[in-house]
């Protein structure tokens, strides 16, 4: 191995790109002072890892960059490179020529190592030129200076370079490392015992709380799964009787409205008949009076029309034959009185005949209105049923806030002693009409956020809520609650889109001290017709704000949509609104109702009344059909004697033109029809007062009948409102046992945990279990977790620290296996350097001896090295008082012995020979030249007789002012040249 080049850019001195080649043999470097012929040696150590400025002579690293001249700038970057032919692989590495690159820039003083042109680490070059004789440390680069400091060092300094010789570097610089590496072993092996020690004081009580923990979870999943059994049970035998109360409850609501609507209902007929039984007493006393009169005028007229009758028969038995047309006159007067009044009842006959049809059809048309009217009561009876359930509902959700989680019911009802709670939001905020689904999309769960008046009021609520386990809630405190809003351009694009209503805020009214809170939760909401143009909106805005529509649906911040069918029971907006609507339907229905039932029950009493009157007519039209058969009886033989009289002619002039007969008859007719339906209508009236004395006892019985049911179901409603009450309250605290203690849902708790159990049975298992775990104490649950990971870690540590032991006794092992290894090798090179140093010495001073020995021969680990050398004629025996040339020339003795012990490929010498006189510098040339075949040399001199032995020479020289210039001449082809032959 040798060194084919070196090539400089920027490296000191050397301001343009240079490449020196280099042969083996000797090769100088000669020029004068200052020319920088010794920035060649410094570039080598440079690139071999110098990390010394002071050796490169410099005051920073920064100094090996060419720093510019008067006539050129300073470079940037300084970059050497040594390139090494490696054909014998002496370098441990599988190229042929190997190239070592370092590069420093000025900018960030960063430096960069390269072999091969692949970037590497410096400790990459360290590695590969070690025990190859090269490296900045080594024998490889030796200057003026180290030749007069090696007889003037220390022993213990003088050591390194025969360490170098010897081969034990590597194993030093090994066993350096592995002492640090025991030191750290040392401590992290004292720190993990410490830790191991620690730890094992933890695992022991640990383990006992663990088992104690372990204990108690299988205690408590026992417990859980029976007690949740239990609660399941109770839960649903709870839920199924209240359904059972709710609907019996239900039949009884509706029961208690339809018997109050009916004793109400009959209250009023009751009413109704005692005014219509004093008016029938009034009319009948007052008919009564008119029938005293029409009785005495029939009688009155009868009187006259006997008195008549026997004038007339007297006249017809005392009158002769020829008297016979006066018979048939009277006859005929007779039979005239007789048609007039058959006419009469028949006329009265068909009369009543009429008015009887037209009393059955006003009948019918009555009973059908009356149909009509019960099916549209019995409707609306329903209807207003099922919307004062609805309305109960409502207001138990909305008044009562029944669908309010525990956490809220719990800070309203503080609410009531602390005034800094103003309230929940969705009861402190109301909405136009309309707009209820849009504001409950928009606000969603803040519905139900608490507002206070500031957020020190927040903060103690829910203090007290965590103390209590009360539940959760969330507040907005006003004071520290700030609006929020649309952008003004926005705000701009949106008013100009298809289906753009407004902003949230707009659509509700509130108090102004939460103007805030509505502004900061509704302030940066758009609403917008519907889905379709909300997502328009969306777009048009950057997806950057939430938009509703009135449907509910919802185009979020980012684009995602929400939106399907929307639980209005869920919505305080909604219920608040749906209430109100209820309450109106409500209020109407009850109106009409009672107006129907009011019609229904004037329509029953005139179907009654009519009803009496259709008895009275069809009585009378039957009386008068008798009546008429006795007259047309009465006419025939009235007829068959005139017809018999009539053959006599005889006129019977006086009665048979008889006026006053005729007028009397008519007006007893008259007087007897009269007579007649005074009496048919008085006996009708008190027919219908009996009637309804029998409907007032009877609604009377039916009245009281009503009231006791009444009272019963009044008592039952009550009964069961309080077992409801008892039951809800039971299946409350149930399901927040569920929720609080085992973080369950009833559904969840029926998915994973319902089996088929004796309660009672379960109840007794549930409490021994819970005095199994009372017994327990305190337990730490995270005991079983804390016991695993410090187990683990103690188990982890401790197998660290059995490694670190083991390793620790592979360290010192290895230590000692150097220290035996560097002890032989620095023995025997010793030994060898000793002889050798003895005969160059006597060769370079012409006899004398020289020799080296241990300062320490007990301790070769750490030995000084001194030298005891005697030129001949002399008898010094401290080296340092030797001359100058004298300590350079044994210097170099010593250093031509190491080179014989331990030939190296490559050696710079830096002006070693400077302080020689001229035939020690010979001797030194000539001796130089012996081992230039096994050593590459690099001599940097100024002395001829070095140069003459040198086959290669440079010289170095500044044409330009501060930059170095190399010129080559072989010398073997100089002499061959310069030989006259």
């Amino acid at each position: 191995m040798y060194l084919k080049r070196i090539e400089l850019h920027g490296f000191k001195s050397f301001a343009d790109k240079v490449n020196v080649e280099f042969q083996p043999g000797i090769t100088g470097i000669v020029g004068p002072n200052g020319c920088g012929k010794s920035n060649i040696s410094d570039a080598v150590r440079w690139v071999l890892g110098e990390q010394s400025v002071k050796s490169l002579r410099g005051a920073n690293m920064s100094d090996v960059i060419f720093a510019g001249s008067e006539d050129r700038r300073a470079q940037n970057l300084a970059e050497v490179t040594l390139v090494f032919d490696n054909s014998d692989r002496f370098m441990k590495y599988d190229y042929n020529e190997v190239e070592i690159t370092r590069r420093l820039y000025r900018q960030n003083n960063e430096a960069e190592y390269l072999i091969n042109k692949q970037q590497c680490r410096l400790k990459d070059i360290v590695d590969l030129i070690m025990d190859t004789g090269l490296g900045r440390d080594s024998l490889s680069i030796i200057s003026q200076g180290n030749i007069s400091s090696f007889a003037d060092s220390k022993p213990e300094e003088r050591r390194g370079i025969f360490e170098e010789a010897a081969g034990v570097s590597k194993y030093k610089k090994r066993k350096l490392e592995s002492i640090r590496k025991l030191e750290r072993t040392k401590e992290n092996l004292e720190r993990i015992g410490d830790i191991v020690a620690e730890l094992e004081k933890q695992v022991g009580p640990l383990k006992r709380q663990k088992d104690k923990a372990e204990k108690y979870l299988a205690l408590k999943d026992k417990l859980t799964a029976i007690e949740v059994n239990v609660l399941i049970s109770e839960i649903s035998e709870a839920k199924k009787t209240l359904d059972g109360l709710s609907k019996t409850m239900k039949d009884l609501n509706e029961q208690q409205v339809s018997l109050e609507t009916d004793i109400q209902l009959k209250e009023n007929s009751n009413d109704e008949i005692k005014k219509k039984m004093f008016s029938l007493d009034q009319q009948v006393n007052a008919l009564q009076t008119k029938l005293l009169e029409a009785v005495s005028n029939v009688s009155k007229l009868e009187t006259a029309k006997v008195e008549v009758d026997q004038k007339r028969k007297h006249a017809l038995e005392t009158l002769s034959k020829e008297n016979l047309q006066e018979n048939i006159a009277n006859m005929k007067a007779i039979l005239s009185d007789i048609v007039n009044e058959y006419n009469d009842r028949v006329e009265r006959l068909e009369n009543t005949e009429k008015e009887l049809n037209e009393v059955i059809e006003s009948q019918g048309n009555r009973n059908k209105r009356l149909a009509k009217l019960k099916e549209e009561i019995e409707y609306l009876a329903s209807e207003i049923n099922k919307n004062k359930s609805r309305k109960e509902i409502l207001i138990d959700a909305v008044e009562n806030k029944s669908n309010y989680h525990h956490g809220i019911k719990t800070v309203l009802s503080l609410a009531k002693s602390n005034k800094n709670i103003i309230g929940v939001l969705g009861d402190l905020i109301s909405t136009k009409e309309g707009y209820e689904l849009a504001i409950s999309s928009a606000l969603a769960g803040a519905l139900e956020f608490i507002v206070t008046t500031d957020d020190l009021t927040a903060r103690e609520t829910i203090k007290f809520l965590r103390d209590n386990k009360a539940g959760r809630a969330t507040f907005l405190p006003v004071s520290t609650m700030k609006p929020r809003d649309v952008r003004e351009e926005h705000l701009m694009v949106s008013k100009t889109m298809e289906g753009y209503l407004g902003l949230a805020s707009d659509f509700v009214s509130y108090d102004d001290k939460i103007s805030s809170i509505v502004l900061n939760q509704l302030g940066n909401i758009i609403v917008a017709q519907n889905i379709d143009a909300a997502n328009e909106i969306s777009k048009a805005t950057f997806s950057r704000y939430k938009i509703v529509s009135l449907d509910g649906d919802v185009v979020n911040v980012g684009g995602s949509l929400t939106g399907g069918s929307f639980n209005r029971r869920k919505s305080s907006l909604v219920q608040k609104r749906e209430l109100e609507e209820v309450a109106i339907t409500l209020e109407n229905q009850e109106k009409e109702y009672a107006i129907k039932r009011n019609e229904y029950n004037v329509l029953d009493n005139e179907i009654k009344e009519v009803s009496h009157a259709l008895l009275q007519k069809q009585m009378a039209y039957a009386k008068l059909e008798v009546v008429v058969q006795g007259k047309r009886e009465e006419l025939i033989k009235a007829k068959s004697e005139y017809e018999s009289l009539s053959d006599q002619n005889i006129e019977l002039e006086d009665f048979a033109s008889g006026k006053t007969e005729s007028k009397l008859i008519n007006q007893l007719n008259e007087a007897i029809k009269y007579r007649d339906n005074l009496t048919e209508e008085i006996k009708s009236k008190r027919e219908l007062r009996m009637s309804y004395v029998n409907q007032n006892e009877a609604l009377d019985v039916e009245l009281r009948e009503c009231r006791k049911d009444l009272k019963d179901i009044q008592n039952e409603v009550n009964s069961s409102a309080i077992k409801a009450t008892k039951l809800e309250t039971m299946l409350n605290n149930h399901l927040t046992r569920l929720n609080d203690e085992y973080r369950m849902t009833y559904e969840y708790a029926v998915e994973q945990y319902q089996e088929e159990i004796d309660v009672e049975q379960a109840k007794l298992e549930v409490y021994e279990l819970r005095t199994k775990i009372t017994r327990l104490g305190n337990v730490n649950v995270d005991a079983i977790e804390e016991y695993k990971t410090v187990s683990e870690r103690f188990e982890n540590m401790n197998r660290q620290r059995i490694d670190l032991i083991q390793a620790q006794d592979s360290i010192l092992e290895a230590i000692r296996e150097m220290d035996e290894i560097m002890v032989e090798r620095f023995s025997n090179t010793f030994e060898k350097i000793n002889l050798e140093f003895n005969t160059v010495f006597r060769s370079l001073f012409g006899g004398g001896k020289a020799k080296i020995k241990y300062t320490d021969p007990t301790n070769i680990l750490e030995t000084g090295i001194d030298i005891d050398v005697q030129p001949p004629g002399k008898a010094v025996q401290n080296i340092t008082l030797f001359s100058g040339g004298e300590k350079a020339l044994i210097a170099i003795s010593c250093l031509f012995a190491i080179l014989r012990v331990r030939p190296i490929p490559m050696c710079i010498l830096d002006e070693v020979e400077a302080a020689l006189d001229i035939a020690n510098v010979e001797r030194f040339a000539k001796y130089l030249k012996e081992f230039s075949g096994t050593t590459q040399f690099i001599v940097v001199t100024h002395r001829e007789g070095t140069m003459e032995e040198c086959d290669l020479l440079y010289g170095a020289t500044m044409q330009q002012k501060g930059v170095t210039k190399l010129v080559s001449v072989k010398l073997e082809e100089a002499i061959d040249l310069s030989d006259p032959s």
